[in-house]
């Protein structure tokens, strides 16, 4: 997004949303379902608040969904989806949503796992990707020698 500071007590966002964006991203998903194996592709959005942004992510998910039929679907409320899934991973299989939203999410799903510093992180695009620790570089804890490798480790496992 964009922000702005209007005054000193005054500040404005803007929430970028593309149909080109969105259409990259859930077909990304859909893909990925059908590559691996996956039955199940999820959306998470907040269409009842953000009608227009988050609206157009979930029309045009509905719209590409057409095309996987094989791929079951379903939609949950950003919030409700996160507490679903801090409650229950397994009843999810791929999850696609926006950018801010998959940010929370992918810690609480690590979270679940046990532990945000045990998990990789893969953002991929179309010519390059890179892989990382989830909870990124730490620099909270540099130089104290409590960094423990397990996250970058398994963002490299993410590459094969």
């Amino acid at each position: 997004g964009i922000e702005y500071q209007q005054t000193s007590e005054v500040v404005h966002s803007i929430k970028l949303i593309t149909r080109v964006g969105c259409e990259k991203i859930i077909r990304y998903a859909f893909a990925y379902a059908r590559a691996n194996g996956r039955r199940h592709v999820t959306c998470m959005t907040k269409d009842n608040i953000m009608k227009h942004t988050d609206g157009l992510f979930h029309q045009v998910f509905n719209e590409i969904a057409t095309e996987y039929p094989e791929i079951t679907t379903d939609h949950y409320i950003i919030d409700i989806g996160s507490a679903r899934l801090a409650d229950d991973p397994g009843r999810f299989d791929v999850i696609v949503t926006m950018n801010l939203y998959g940010d929370i999410i992918s810690d609480i799903a690590a979270e679940v796992a046990g532990s945000v510093g045990l998990c990789g992180s893969a953002n991929i695009g179309d010519n390059f990707a890179m892989f990382e620790a989830n909870h990124g570089s730490a620099p909270d804890i540099s130089g104290l020698n409590l960094a423990k490798p397990s996250g970058l480790i398994n963002a490299a496992c993410l590459t094969s």
